[in-house]
């Protein structure tokens, strides 16, 4: 990193810019002479062209003065922007510096948190420590989002230098969902930066032999690949999927059509490209499949595998996606301006219906991908605890021949596809992948918490959940020194509310399924739902839905149809 001093302009200033990800932005400050009349506040140059503020005085025992500095610092630019409309970002922040205080900035500050608390809060009867860390958590990711639509939420949110303030799948997975539900104007910013790097994904994929399609960076700051361990790192796939299933989540709790015709269709289309030129059609056992061979899935521990089912399932939801939209804008500017053809619909079509889904029909279980059965279980629990995390004592080449799980893979899409996957199918998975996996990742306790939730081991659900929500401010992964897990934190509100409230949004309908612990009296909480906001209290038997804003919702509580207006505005059912 790189500070420049900007020419002397009556007040320190400088020109911050990162060496590799070449990004740039302006920082200036001002002191407040009203709180130092005597002495005054003196703003200096020196010979070495350093600018700032000086003050003698002297002091005695027992005596106070008093300093006010402002700092103005504005938004984040390609620092070829920065550089050429340097002059111009710094007199919008001059102006805005001169024009305010310190009080009114703090003032301003409280009542944006005022308002994040009153429709972002989670409120839970029965267990004020777990209360105390999901509130950190809640505080930590909204101060970690990026808001500019040009940035995402860095994997160390803005507490430490771990990953080096790079963005992951973790924000569009992770974290976008407690956005989407509680701030949509937001969640969309997060959105756009995907948006603004789409042409440096399509620049990517051609690069790497694709003559369609847009490839996603695995790691990144700035659009471009920044991961160096490859197997690892850019062979993840499956983020483009990730990216498009963000963008449905989005749209689908909001109905935000202006998004969708003007940016979310564009990488829903581009990403389901990708799947048709990484992908290609076979035969196996005798069928006619479409296979996506030489990938790594979301568990670590197992790279370059052949048709890993989280990517696959992911994959054939993108594929429909478009399928869907392409369909929707039909004979449109849209469609027209995205060259798409009904030849290309059509074979989207037949690689989603074909697309090929490991599965071992003797232990009835989802391979996590082909052939997995064949390696033989890595036996946790006969493994020294102080080998863990895996990943920073055994070679890789180690922990790829065994069935063992970094974090949640498998079972990830059994949480994302619940329709259609039996409880019964759930338990198989859950049994099966549990053991095998070792949690090293900050993610995966959260995920087994939802599916233990949906598979009513409670016990389990909630042992997973406390350990989860617990991870930052009780340093249970013993490593937050290199800043918070930001995935980590919208996991847990994601156990909260997608586990133990059992929020489904499958776009047919709105739907809760609780199965709140038996630790808790209630917990409450508010999500909007495209343009209404509803607070819901879940007790152990009954829940109780009020509208709080907008004209109408209808939600189901298992299969009671719950309805809720402007008119009348509270509505409780038993279950």
């Amino acid at each position: 990193m790189q500070l420049d001093f900007i020419p002397d302009n009556g007040q320190p200033s400088y020109l911050i810019t990162t060496f590799r990800s070449q990004q740039g932005l302006i920082l200036t400050f001002q002191a407040n002479e009203n709180l130092a009349p005597d002495p005054k506040i003196e703003y200096f140059k020196d010979e070495n062209n350093h600018y700032g503020y000086r003050s003698k005085y002297r002091a005695k025992r027992g005596s106070q003065k008093n300093f006010e500095f402002l700092f103005a610092i504005g938004d984040i630019h390609p620092l070829v922007n920065a550089r050429v409309y340097a002059d111009q970002y710094l007199s919008a922040l001059d102006n805005y510096i001169r024009d305010t205080t310190f009080q009114s900035e703090l003032m301003a500050s409280a009542q944006v948190w005022q308002t994040f608390w009153l429709h972002s809060d989670v409120k839970i009867d029965g267990d004020p420590q777990i209360q105390l860390c999901l509130r950190f958590n809640l505080f930590e990711l909204n101060q970690s989002a990026g808001r500019d639509g040009y940035t995402s939420i860095p994997a160390k949110g803005l507490t430490g230098n771990g990953y080096g303030g790079h963005f992951f799948w973790d924000t569009e997975m992770f974290m976008l969902a407690f956005f989407s539900y509680t701030q949509p104007q937001l969640a969309k910013k997060l959105l756009m930066f995907r948006y603004h790097t789409l042409n440096i994904a399509k620049e990517q994929a051609s690069e790497f032999g694709l003559s369609k399609g847009a490839m996603y960076a695995w790691w990144t700051i700035n659009g471009y690949e920044s991961s160096s361990y490859w197997l690892a790192g850019m062979a993840q796939f499956h983020i483009n999927a990730d990216i498009a299933f963000a963008v449905e989540q989005y749209y689908t709790i909001t109905g935000d059509d202006d998004f969708l015709e003007k940016y979310g269709f564009d990488i829903i289309l581009e990403t389901a490209r990708f799947w048709m030129q990484y992908g290609n059609f076979t035969e196996l056992a005798g069928k006619r499949c479409f296979v996506i061979n030489k990938v790594t899935g979301p568990d670590e521990y197992s790279a370059l595998v052949d048709n890993n089912y989280y990517t696959n399932v992911m994959a054939q939801f993108n594929l429909r996606l478009a399928i869907k939209y392409a369909d929707k804008f039909k004979q449109t500017d849209i469609t027209s301006r995205l060259n798409v053809s009904e030849k290309e619909i059509e074979a989207m079509k037949e690689a989603a219906d074909l697309m090929y889904l490991p599965y071992d029909k003797e232990k009835k279980v989802k391979l996590q991908f082909q052939d997995f059965e064949q390696l033989p279980p890595m036996h946790l629990d006969q493994i020294d605890q102080s080998l863990f995390p895996l990943l920073l004592h055994f070679h890789p080449l180690m922990l790829y021949r065994y069935q063992v799980n970094k974090q949640a893979d498998t079972i990830m899409a059994d949480i994302l596809f619940p329709k259609g996957n039996t409880k019964e199918q759930l338990e198989a998975d859950y049994d099966f992948y549990e053991p095998i996996t070792t949690h090293d990742s900050s993610l995966s306790k959260a995920m087994y918490a939802i599916a233990a939730s949906r598979a009513g081991k409670k016990k389990q659900s909630y042992d997973f959940f406390s350990q989860a929500v617990k991870t930052d401010l009780l340093d249970l992964h013993h490593n937050t020194q290199n800043g918070i897990h930001a995935g980590s934190l919208g996991a847990a509100w994601q156990g909260v509310v997608y586990g133990f409230a059992g929020v489904v949004n499958n776009a047919a309908h709105f739907s809760l399924e609780p199965k709140l612990p038996a630790a808790w009296n209630s917990i409450s909480f508010k999500l909007r739902l495209h343009h209404n906001e509803c607070l819901f209290t879940i007790y152990q038997n009954e829940v109780k839905i009020e509208l709080t804003s907008g004209k109408a919702c209808e939600v189901y509580v298992y299969d009671q149809k719950v309805r809720v207006t402007s008119q009348h505005p509270k509505e409780t059912c038993s279950y």
